[in-house]
């Protein structure tokens, strides 16, 4: 047959059967949040023990952004951030969740269902919002040290490989899984056994690193690495569950459409800066409690991009699965989608607002800043012990450790002029109330957040 006739033939048969000669899409997704995990706590993005095999062999297959940014160095905000695909503000949090994308998701025919931990990420909180079923624990928290209070990560994944094994292949979904197995306390000693650990105890207890905060009290070299091997432990033990959620989602058929996203709501405070600190975060804007990994695998795509190095946004996310999914872009989102920078249309970083609000919760004093990719801009409260303003080359000084507030005049009004820009934008949408969106007390919620270090 001569090409010229084959080529029309071809096209005639697309023409019959357009569905399946239109680019191809994912039916469904999976976005897991695996709480307080900072990038480089996985053996992708550079931590030398083998913490996460099944997250690197994902990242392999699929894409794997180097350098990501949380909105905040708390759980609250950042997932409103990551829900909303909005710096929080009076619009998208007022003493609960006022938007979710995950209501255009359902409004758009998926079902929704999200398995989590409590505590900030609950009901309570407004994170229901668009769910069909919003699961998390019921019921006392259990005993610090218990063999229940270890195994929470177990029960949460369990649920959402039981619900999809039920519910699967009934219609397209998009699933939220969310642990604190990365958050303190540290109990899993994998990679803790055999090391000197001086004065702590076998497991690194939120009670203990309370205490140590408020006291002051430095530790030695040999227990700050004891107490980040443990926290790698709980980093290998959550990348096992992330690998059992990828096999049962094999194992049903639902690999070769499904998209599955990880990342984290923020990062984590190991001592590096300060050595009373670790095993904590909400109080300061630097990249280790700043910046979490991503990695995006859609089976249905192969981008030219797999490795972006482009900086991104903890709030481009889920802006960026409702675009793979086929929702029409929202444009009064602060989120932007990152498939521009997957197939290499896009190649410039995305300028990241840093915040720690002002919250009755916590108590603590408002922080902001922004980043460019190359600076990072931090203001704090008046009478800060680091000043009143930092600004960091991070190309040259990766661990933030030299202010260089007082060079190049020029640059820096170009940094305060961008700040002041986004600064006065969020101001316009009013200021979110961090609080619960019911009076009434919660004992057990109060409980859980007090298990996670959360309340006195």
């Amino acid at each position: 047959m001569p090409e010229r006739a084959l080529a029309a033939l071809l096209g005639l048969a697309c023409f019959a059967a357009l569905p399946a000669c239109t680019p191809a899409r994912p039916r469904n997704a999976v976005l897991i949040v695996l709480d307080t995990l900072r990038a480089d706590g996985l053996s992708a993005y550079g931590n030398p023990r083998p913490t996460s095999p099944q997250l690197d062999a994902l990242a392999e297959r699929g894409i794997r952004f180097e350098t990501v940014v949380t909105n905040t160095p708390w759980t609250l905000p950042a997932m409103v951030g990551l829900m909303t695909g909005e710096y929080p503000s009076a619009r998208s949090y007022h003493d609960g969740v006022q938007r979710s994308l995950v209501e255009s998701l359902r409004s758009g025919g998926w079902a929704t269902a999200a398995f989590t931990e409590g505590g900030f990420v609950s009901e309570r909180f407004g994170f229901d919002r668009g769910f069909e079923l919003f699961r998390e624990p019921e019921g006392p928290v259990p005993e610090v040290g218990s063999s229940e209070a270890i195994k929470s990560i177990d029960t949460t994944f369990g649920w959402a490989r039981d619900w999809l094994t039920a519910h699967g292949r009934e219609r397209p979904f998009f699933v939220l899984v969310h642990s604190y197995e990365t958050h303190t306390p540290y109990r899993r000693r994998t990679f803790a056994e055999g090391l000197e650990r001086g004065r702590l105890q076998p497991s690194y207890e939120v009670d203990y690193a309370m205490y140590v905060n408020k006291y002051a009290t430095a530790f030695s070299e040999a227990e700050l690495a004891y107490i980040r091997a443990l926290y790698d432990g709980g980093v290998a033990e959550a990348d096992r569950h992330v690998g059992q959620l990828l096999e049962t989602l094999a194992t049903l058929g639902l690999e070769r459409d499904t998209l599955v996203v990880v990342t984290s709501d923020h990062g984590e405070d190991l001592g590096e800066r300060k050595p009373m600190r670790p095993g904590n975060h909400g109080h300061a804007l630097y990249d280790e409690q700043m910046l979490v990994p991503l990695i995006l695998y859609d089976p249905t795509r192969h981008d030219p991009v797999r490795r972006v190095t482009a900086q991104v946004r903890l709030v481009d996310v889920l802006v960026t699965i409702c675009d793979l999914l086929g929702l029409p872009p929202e444009p009064d989102r602060h989120g932007r989608s990152l498939v521009p920078l997957m197939t290499g249309e896009e190649t410039e970083d995305r300028v990241a607002w840093l915040e720690i609000p002002h919250h009755e919760l916590l108590g603590s004093p408002a922080h902001s800043g922004l980043r460019t990719g190359r600076f990072k801009v931090i203001v704090n409260p008046p009478f800060a012990a680091a000043g009143r303003v930092e600004i960091y080359d991070l190309a040259q000084d990766r661990g933030e450790r030299n202010n260089v507030v007082a060079r190049d005049p020029k640059r820096n009004a170009e940094l305060k002029l961008e700040f002041d820009r986004i600064k006065a934008d969020l101001a316009k949408l009013g200021a979110p109330k961090f609080r619960r969106r019911d009076a009434e007390p919660d004992p057990k919620l109060e409980e859980r957040l007090r298990s996670l270090g959360y309340a006195d």
